[in-house]
């Protein structure tokens, strides 16, 4: 514990920066689903979600700064079709998620403006689920997406069990591993507060799906054997405000 003490003073002491701010972002959100976008009863869409996001870093020089970020944002997909009559079906799924990382930010100033860039691994927890189905039904199966979804709204409507309400969020991981990267531009508003304009990218690793999962009463699980992992992906840009102080003289 004292050899632990002496070196977060020294890392504390050799801090010349402390960073601080918020972005909101706005993305296209996709999943990463190779079952559902090989096959010939759905067609994927991609959704259009937003998210704020808040930093806290320390400067090791002008340079560069680690730090801890905290978000949550939205992430989903839309599936249409031709459904089991002839006619057209539309689904979508949305999630969102807590988002936890710790981020590494190279950055550069001039007078006026500068650059700024964050890379940051971290976790996603899911705070929410919602399923839609709409239109023509589809054949019965498991295997992609809106056949689930269908199967999962089915039985909830018939359910009496409030604790049913939940099976949505069940069959999902609560926890994915995530990497965010974010980049480019700032401009000085003050002397200690910046304006940033950056391009965003985030996904998700593993699989968000549990595939193990069963339907209360039912033997057999939600998701076919044959269904491969899916994961999420958001592409947009992200607006915010930095406030940045030495912290020493």
């Amino acid at each position: 514990m004292r050899y632990s003490g002496v070196l977060l003073v020294g890392l504390l002491c050799a801090q010349n920066i402390l960073s601080m701010g918020a972005r909101l972002g706005f993305y296209r959100s996709q999943f990463l689903s190779p079952t559902d976008r090989n096959s010939t009863l759905t067609t994927l869409s991609p959704t259009y979600r937003s998210g704020i996001t808040g930093f806290l870093s320390w400067g090791w020089s002008e340079y560069f700064a680690t730090g801890l970020e905290i978000g949550y944002q939205g992430v989903g997909q839309k599936f249409y079709g031709v459904g089991f009559r002839g006619e057209s079906y539309t689904s979508e799924v949305s999630l969102n998620y807590l988002r936890l990382g710790v981020g590494f930010q190279p950055q550069y100033a001039q007078d006026s403006w500068g650059i700024w860039a964050s890379l940051a691994p971290g976790l996603s927890l899911l705070t929410r689920s919602d399923l839609n189905f709409s239109g023509d039904t589809l054949a019965q199966g498991t295997l992609i997406m809106p056949q689930i979804a269908r199967r999962v709204l089915n039985y909830l409507e018939k359910s009496t069990n409030p604790e049913d309400r939940l099976l949505p969020v069940r069959m999902y991981r609560r926890v994915v591993p995530t990497l965010s990267v974010s980049g480019g531009l700032r401009v000085r508003l003050a002397p200690t507060v910046w304006v940033l304009g950056l391009f965003y990218y985030e996904r998700s690793f593993g699989d968000m799906e549990k595939k193990g999962y069963k339907i209360p009463g039912d033997e057999s699980p939600l998701y076919s054997r044959e269904r491969k992992p899916v994961r999420y992906q958001l592409t947009g840009i992200q607006v915010g405000l930095q406030y940045e102080v030495s912290i020493r003289p």
